[in-house]
C-alpha cells in the first residue's frame, strides 16, 4: 500500500524530472542559439555591402524568431506539467525583471496607439527596430536569465568570434581585402558595414575583453584577454568613427574607480592603459610597412587631422605611455620596498584578495583627479570653436545683446545637433497621449519628416539622406515609445548596472557583463540600435540577471 507521503514524494521526484529536463533542452537551444549569434552571424554578409543591413536582419529575424518559438514550446510544456511553477516564477522576479515587463507593454502600447502601424510593426526600412523585433529583444532577456549556462565557456566562444571580426577590420583600414566585399569603400570595414554599424558591434563586445583582463587572477587567462584587448583598442583607435573614444574614456574611468581598493586591480588598469596607448603606436608604425596604405582619415583628402589621426601618427600617445610606463615602474619599485612580497600573500588568503592600501584621502584624491580629467575634456568639446557649444559674435542675429555669447551648434557630431534639437522640439509637439507612448518603434523618420519645419530642417543639413533616428538612443526611445517606454528602459539598464556593480566584486562574469552593458549605453549617447549591437546588449543583460538569480539562489 503506498501511503499519501509516498506519494507526494513520487510526484515533486517526477515534477522536479520534468522541471530539469525542461531546463537542459532550453539550454541546448540558447547554447546553440549563442554559438549561432556571435561565431557565424558577425561574418554573414552575402552579396558583400551593398545590401548588407538588410542581409543581416533577414538572419537575425528568422534565426531569433524560430528560437523564440521554440523556447515558447519548451515553457508552455513545463507549465503543463508544472503548473504551480508560474506562481513561483512570479514571486522570483527581480526589479530589474518588472522593468523588462515594463518595457515590453510600452512597446505593445506604442504599436496599438501608433498612426503608422505598418512601419511600427517591422521598423523602418533598413533598419528593423520594430515591435516585432524589440518584444524579441526583451523575451531573449528572458530566455537567456532563466535556461542558459552561466559558466565561462559563452564568454570565451564569443571573444573568440569578435577577435576575427576585429582582425579582419584592422587588415581592411589597412587596405588589405582578405574576402571580397561588393560596393567596398573605406567607410566599410570587416564583415560588419559600415563604420558606425561596425563601431556599434565593437562597443558592446570589445569591452567585455578589456575587463576580463582586468580582473582575471589566472596568468594565461590574463595573456589571451591581453592579446584581444590589443585588438580590439587598436581596431577601436583605426576604424573611424570616433565615438569609440567615449567608450575608452568610460571603461578607463569606471575601472580606475574600483581599482582604488585594491592595489593589483590598479596596476591592471595602469597596463591596460599602456595597452592602448601602445596599439596607437602600433597602428603608428603600420603605416610605415611595405604594402599597407591607411585608408581612412581627413588629413588624406587634405584635411585637418582627425583625432584618430593625431592618436596614431604623432608623439602625443607615445609620450603619454612613457609618463604612465614610468609611473608604473615606479610604483612597482616603492611596493617592493614596502615588503609588497608579503602583503600579496595576504592578499591571495582572502576572498577577492583585497587590501587596503589607500587612506580616504588618497581615494578622494584619485577620484577627484578623475573628475577634473573628465570635465577639462567635456569643457574642451563643449567650449572649443566647432565642439557643441561656440563664441558668436553676431549676438544680435539672435536677439541676445551684444558681445560673445554660447549658443547651440547644430553642427557637432556630423549633424547630431539638428537631429537632437529636432528631435527634442517633435516630443514637445506631441499631444498627452503620444508624449505617453509614442508615435511608435522605429516610426522617428515616419513622423519627423511629416513636421514640415523639422523635415526641412533636417534636408538642409542630411541632403537627400534619411534620418531614421535621431543618433542618441535615450532621444530615439522617447519619441518612439514616449516616456513610458523611455522610464522603462532607463529603469532595465539602470538597475541591471547597479546590482551588477554591487553584486560584481570576486565575480568576473559579472565584470564583463557590466562593462558591455555600460560601453554600450555611454556609445549609444550618439549612436542608435542596431541589428549588429542591440540583441547582444539584451543577451547580455539575461546572462547578467541569470547569474544574479544563481547567486542568490546559492546564498
Amino acid at each position: 500500500m503506498v501511503t499519501g507521503d509516498k506519494r507526494n514524494d513520487r510526484k515533486m521526484l517526477l515534477g522536479s524530472r520534468v522541471k530539469d529536463g525542461n531546463k537542459k533542452i532550453g539550454q541546448i537551444i540558447l547554447w546553440i542559439y549563442f554559438v549561432i549569434m556571435t561565431m557565424i552571424y558577425p561574418y554573414y554578409a552575402p552579396g558583400g555591402y551593398l545590401r548588407i543591413g538588410e542581409a543581416k536582419y533577414l538572419f537575425f529575424r528568422n534565426v531569433t524568431l524560430t528560437v523564440v518559438a521554440i523556447m515558447f514550446v519548451v515553457v508552455i510544456c513545463a507549465l503543463i506539467r508544472r503548473p504551480g511553477y508560474l506562481v513561483n516564477y512570479y514571486h522570483g522576479m527581480s526589479v530589474t525583471d518588472w522593468f523588462a515587463y515594463g518595457y515590453f507593454v510600452a512597446v505593445m502600447l506604442s504599436y496599438l496607439c501608433s498612426p503608422y502601424k505598418e512601419e511600427a510593426l517591422w521598423g523602418a526600412d533598413g533598419w528593423y527596430m520594430g515591435a516585432v523585433m524589440q518584444m524579441a529583444f526583451v523575451l531573449l532577456y528572458f530566455f537567456f536569465s532563466r535556461y542558459f549556462v552561466y559558466d565561462g565557456k559563452w564568454l570565451a566562444v564569443w571573444l573568440a568570434g569578435s577577435a576575427g571580426v576585429f582582425l579582419l577590420g584592422i587588415l581592411n583600414r589597412y587596405s588589405i581585402y582578405p574576402f571580397v566585399m561588393e560596393g567596398q569603400t573605406p567607410v566599410f570595414i570587416s564583415t560588419l558595414g559600415n563604420i558606425n554599424w561596425f563601431c556599434g558591434y565593437w562597443s558592446v563586445t570589445a569591452p567585455v575583453g578589456m575587463v576580463l583582463y582586468w580582473c582575471s587572477e589566472k596568468s594565461w587567462h590574463r595573456l589571451l584577454a591581453g592579446c584581444y584587448s590589443f585588438v580590439a583598442m587598436l581596431v577601436g583607435a583605426v576604424q573611424g568613427s570616433e565615438s569609440a573614444y567615449l567608450v575608452f574614456a568610460a571603461i578607463c574611468a569606471v575601472l580606475l574607480l574600483f581599482s582604488i581598493h585594491n592595489v593589483r586591480r590598479l596596476y591592471r588598469w595602469a597596463e591596460l592603459c599602456m595597452i592602448w596607448l601602445a596599439a596607437c603606436q602600433f597602428g603608428r608604425l603600420l603605416r610605415y610597412v611595405p604594402g599597407l596604405r591607411m585608408n581612412y582619415g581627413s588629413a588624406i583628402n587634405g584635411g585637418s587631422p582627425s583625432v584618430m589621426e593625431k592618436l596614431t601618427d604623432t608623439n602625443i600617445t607615445l609620450w603619454i605611455l612613457c609618463v604612465v610606463l614610468a609611473g608604473y615602474v615606479t610604483g612597482k619599485v616603492w611596493n617592493r620596498k614596502k615588503d609588497m612580497a608579503e602583503s600579496m600573500k595576504k592578499d591571495e588568503a582572502e576572498p577577492g584578495g583585497i587590501r587596503n592600501i589607500m587612506t580616504d584621502v588618497h581615494k578622494r584624491a584619485i577620484c577627484t583627479a578623475v573628475a577634473a580629467l573628465f570635465l577639462v575634456l567635456v569643457a574642451a568639446g563643449l567650449f572649443c570653436k566647432g565642439g557643441l557649444l561656440y563664441e558668436r559674435a553676431e549676438a544680435e542675429e539672435y536677439g541676445w545683446d551684444n558681445g560673445r555669447v554660447m549658443i547651440f551648434n547644430e553642427d557637432w557630431g556630423n549633424g547630431r545637433g539638428v537631429a537632437w534639437n529636432c528631435s527634442i522640439e517633435a516630443y514637445q509637439g506631441f499631444d498627452t497621449l503620444h508624449k505617453i507612448v509614442g508615435v511608435g518603434p522605429d516610426c522617428f523618420a515616419a513622423h519627423i519628416y511629416r513636421e514640415p519645419v523639422l523635415s526641412e530642417r533636417l534636408a538642409e543639413k542630411f541632403a537627400q539622406e534619411r534620418l531614421t533616428n535621431a543618433h542618441n538612443e535615450g532621444l530615439s526611445i522617447l519619441i518612439n515609445l514616449g516616456a513610458l517606454g523611455f522610464l522603462c528602459y532607463v529603469g532595465f539598464v539602470g538597475s541591471m548596472l547597479a546590482r551588477c556593480c554591487k553584486k560584481a566584486y570576486g565575480q568576473i562574469l559579472l565584470y564583463a557583463c557590466a562593462a558591455g552593458i555600460l560601453s554600450y549605453t555611454v556609445h549609444n549617447v550618439v549612436s542608435f540600435q542596431q541589428v549588429l549591437n542591440t540583441p547582444y546588449f539584451f543577451i547580455l543583460l539575461g546572462i547578467g540577471e541569470g547569474l544574479l538569480r544563481g547567486n542568490k539562489e546559492r546564498t
